[in-house]
């Protein structure tokens, strides 16, 4: 049986902090989460008032009363604006007294002037969540036992959310185990307890709405309008909002539910709603979603309700809007799911499936659905107007498809414009830079042509512009920009030029080039010491794209901020990326984010990992190969050089010897010299005699940007040696918390060999005390 309430480590020490700086300590949390138990453990004697806002007989104290310290629960019904004054005007006349509140919502309006001022200090649902150690101790409280890892499975389970964990040790503590069937009787009881105290008491369409809206991750005004058929769904999303915590709204415009509680919302809709009643509900989604062609979504909702007539027209709406962009990523599981018949009958369906598969490396397969595509024009009338459409789509692939060779498209871009003048086929919209920030290095790699920019940009800029369309708006002279670039001239005046267009290409042409556009200046901006200023640059257009619902390009954008942030030594905002956005699965390469992978690896060289580093490199280099990824493989040799080097592995000078063979032949600079410090002495020692005043020149570019960014790549913290398997297991045991004796105890092992061990430890670390090692381990990445 559980004797006492059971907070999380800290949070007493944290809340005196805040009484000693603040004299109003808010508490903001969904149900559930303990506010109640946790003020009445904390705030305790003779002069507290405990008053609730949700008592029909609730009447704010009297300011010459005995108490110090009034706490309000449930203050999320204190809605009338006199009461409202009344509080504040007791918060203002006492300096001396603390309030404590305790509410489901957020901070309302009424007391934000407090916030601002320092007066209130506001604790979080998170604030209240149970960690392992707290976890641990309510478990022990009912009498149970477990071990580590199922501890870790039940706050995995739970999320440190204390109703379920404390529901979860009751069964536990009566016997019962640690089971899926467990885990639902838990569930059931919170549902059950979420129906009860929240639920029931919104109003018969607020409950209606909310049902309406749970099968939705996020959703705006407008669908909670059309999904539900309430016109005021905007006042009641406000009011919920002001009400509770159980409803979020991450953006001005973007709402979310309480994972579990929409969890809840689901497990009342499948009670309350009938087959038919879901169904429109996705239909109108899956409507919703397709006006404002955001596809994927789309074809979730109708997928649900198994609308496969739905599923296949909209994929080939999405081929014949969004070919060149066509968020293959997303739509490749309803691509896999049709039958092969019916995507023999669409040429724009087998365009797809060829681009798909060219996209996940299996080239033999995308061929394959070309030939298909070939076949099926060439098995019709020549007038038929599938012909047409079938050819013009064999021209579109002709063009992007990966693994093509460009110096093929020196004849096909005029062949292929000739073809558009006589009206033979028409261009569907293209992706040239796939979402990256480069045109040389976007959707194919342009190398072969920068033997021959002058001469291309003059005979080639005219049907290229032409075949592209709005893709091509601003492309010639920003493809032979980043050219010169790569070769290391100063593109400063190009550069200038294309930003005195800017306006046009936003308003005539794509935002591809316009990211393509700032990608180059930011890394002329680096390239001349002017890193924040490229930071600018780019977060500036990050927030346009935002704002303009361009959130395919946010990936790379993200990535490239990153990429600058590792140059400034911005080591948390570095670790952050790394931590949430870095692609994280070598296992199956997505090439449309190789640019986050090679950034990925850059985080891991910098974190002092070149083992992880060229783990995460290595699946690129299939794709560099059958894709003549030129730039790409260079970047992939220096970056593995420097990998191999750290490690002592002698390979590093052959894998850096071909980088500086692909850049000699296209006589390009900058793709070596921007790893500067990292590359430098590689360069001084790899003994590369092909041509010496090249290797020259790359030695002096690199070291300029290393005077510029000397630390830029190199490990924020090395270890002094590696740790051996059984260190790494007594690390992993002290970062739980575990003390010499427990440690012994769990692998068996002497007091006197754990406490060898643990010096060993804090030696290789670098570090003096045990209660650095969690921290420095978590950002050696030697735990997670």
């Amino acid at each position: 049986m559980k004797k006492t309430i059971v907070l999380r480590r800290g949070l007493s020490d944290q809340v005196q902090a805040a009484l000693a700086q603040s004299r109003v300590l808010f508490f903001s949390a969904p149900c559930g989460f303990g506010k109640t138990a946790a003020a009445q453990a904390l705030f305790t004697g003779r002069y507290v008032q405990f008053l609730s806002a949700d008592d029909p007989a609730f009447r704010l104290p009297a300011a010459g009363g005995k108490w110090r310290v009034l706490v309000i629960d449930d203050l999320q019904y204190l809605a009338g604006e006199e009461d409202q004054q009344a509080l504040c005007a007791l918060i203002r006349r006492d300096p001396e007294r603390r309030f404590i509140f305790l509410s489901r919502s957020e901070v309302p309006g009424w007391l934000i002037p407090f916030q601002t001022t320092g007066i209130l200090t506001e604790f979080r649902a998170q604030d209240l969540a149970l960690d392992r150690e707290s976890a641990g101790r309510l478990l022990a409280e009912y009498g149970v036992t477990v071990s580590d890892p199922t501890l870790t499975a039940i706050l995995h389970q739970t999320k440190g959310y204390p109703l379920a964990l404390d529901l979860l040790a009751d069964h536990m503590g009566q016997g019962e185990p640690y089971n899926e069937e467990t885990v639902d009787l838990v569930r059931r009881k919170i549902f059950l307890y979420f129906e009860e105290m929240v639920f029931r008491r919104f109003s018969l369409p607020v409950r209606r709405m909310l049902l309406d809206l749970s099968p939705f991750e996020t959703f705006d005004i407008e669908l909670a309008r059309l999904i539900s058929g309430n016109s005021r769904a905007g006042e009641v999303l406000g009011r919920l909002q002001r009400d509770t915590t159980m409803f979020l709204q991450r953006r001005l415009d973007r709402y979310t539910f309480w994972p579990i509680f929409q969890t809840f919302l689901l497990w009342k809709m499948d009670q309350e709603y009938s087959h038919e009643q879901k169904r429109d509900l996705y239909s109108r989604g899956g409507l919703y979603y397709e006006l404002r062609e955001d596809f994927g979504s789309a074809l979730a909702c109708y997928s649900k309700i198994g609308a496969y007539d739905k599923i296949s027209n909209l994929l080939v709406k999405n081929a014949q809007i969004h070919p060149g962009m066509g968020h293959y990523d997303e739509m490749e599981p309803y691509y896999r799911a049709l039958p092969e018949s019916e995507i023999l009958a669409s040429p724009a369906l087998m365009q797809g499936m060829s681009m798909l598969c060219a996209l996940c490396m299996d080239y033999e397969g995308s061929e394959r659905w070309y030939q298909a595509l070939e076949n099926f024009a060439q098995g019709r009338n020549r007038f038929d107007s599938d012909v047409r459409e079938a050819k013009s789509r064999l021209a579109w692939l002709d063009i992007a498809l990966p693994q093509r060779s460009v110096e093929k498209a020196v004849e096909l871009f005029p062949a292929v414009f000739r073809r558009m003048v006589d009206r033979e086929i028409s261009m569907s919209p293209f992706s040239v830079t796939s979402t990256l920030p480069s045109l040389m290095n976007g959707g194919k790699d342009f190398s072969l042509w920068s033997r021959k920019d002058d001469l291309l940009y003059k005979t080639l800029r005219l049907p290229v512009e032409k075949v592209l369309g709005r893709d091509g708006v601003g492309l010639a002279d920003c493809a032979i920009a980043e050219s010169k670039f790569e070769k290391g001239e100063d593109i400063r005046d190009r550069v200038m030029s294309l930003l005195q267009r800017m306006d046009k290409i936003r308003r005539e042409g794509s935002p591809d080039m316009e990211f393509a556009i700032v990608g180059l200046l930011a890394r002329m901006q680096v390239d001349l010491g002017r890193a924040l200023d490229a930071r600018k640059s780019v977060e500036e257009l990050r927030q346009r794209f935002v704002e303009a619902g361009e959130g395919r390009f946010l990936g790379n954008i993200d990535a490239l901020l990153c990429r600058i942030d590792l140059l400034l030594g911005d080591d948390a905002a570095v670790d952050s990326w790394y931590r949430e956005k870095a692609p994280q699965n070598p296992q199956r390469l997505r090439v449309m984010k190789r640019y986050q992978y090679f950034t990925q690896a850059m985080v891991e060289l910098a974190q002092g990992d070149p083992r992880q580093a060229l783990i995460t490199l290595s699946p690129l280099e299939g794709y560099c190969q059958a894709c003549a990824r030129y730039l790409d493989g260079i970047q992939l040799s220096i970056l593995s050089a420097i990998a191999l080097q750290r490690l002592r592995d002698s390979r590093w000078r052959k894998t850096l010897c071909a980088a500086l063979d692909t850049a000699l032949s296209f006589r390009f600079l900058r793709p070596v010299s921007q790893y500067g410090a990292a590359v430098l002495p590689l360069l001084e020692a790899c003994g590369w005699k092909k041509d010496e005043a090249f290797l020259r020149k790359l030695v002096s570019a690199s070291r300029e940007q290393a005077s510029l960014y000397p630390d830029y790549l190199m490990p924020w913290q090395e270890m002094t040696a590696p740790l051996s398997a059984a260190e790494l297991q007594v690390l992993r045991l002290i970062c739980a918390n575990k003390s010499n004796a427990e440690i012994g105890e769990i692998l068996d092992i002497k007091l006197s060999t754990v406490k060898t061990h643990v010096s060993n430890i804090l030696r290789k670390l670098a570090i003096k005390r045990r209660s650095e090692a969690k921290e420095t381990a978590e950002r050696l990445h030697l735990i997670h």
